[in-house]
């Protein structure tokens, strides 16, 4: 399967903060954040997936529903209760997911 460059394009953004008087570069924006965490982690719900990549829930929220339209993320009801929405990675998400992952550790 290919990747389309225009979906790493899409995941890819850098920002430039400052701790402690020291310069630090962000490549990944905070949708690359949940692909890498789902590939780390696996199959987790959107409560386990806000808390294991420290974003807010309208943040995990709203980039979730991105993936899902980009085919990068599934998700799944789990049948016994309680019933929680479980998240996990594509084929092609998986495949993304480690190219992002391969690129900030480049950067490290």
């Amino acid at each position: 399967m290919q990747i389309s460059m225009n979906i790493i394009k899409n995941l890819l953004s850098t920002y430039q903060y400052t701790v402690n008087g020291m310069q630090r570069k962000i490549i990944v924006d905070e949708a690359g954040v949940l692909l890498i965490t789902l590939l780390k982690y696996g199959k987790l719900s959107l409560l386990e997936l806000r808390e294991k990549s420290e974003l807010s829930n309208q943040t995990v929220y709203n980039n979730a529903r991105r993936l899902k339209e980009m085919g990068l993320i599934q998700e799944e009801l789990e049948n016994e209760f309680p019933r929680r929405r479980l998240i996990s990675l594509t084929e092609k998400g998986r495949k993304v997911a480690e190219k992002l992952e391969e690129i900030e550790g480049m950067l490290k």
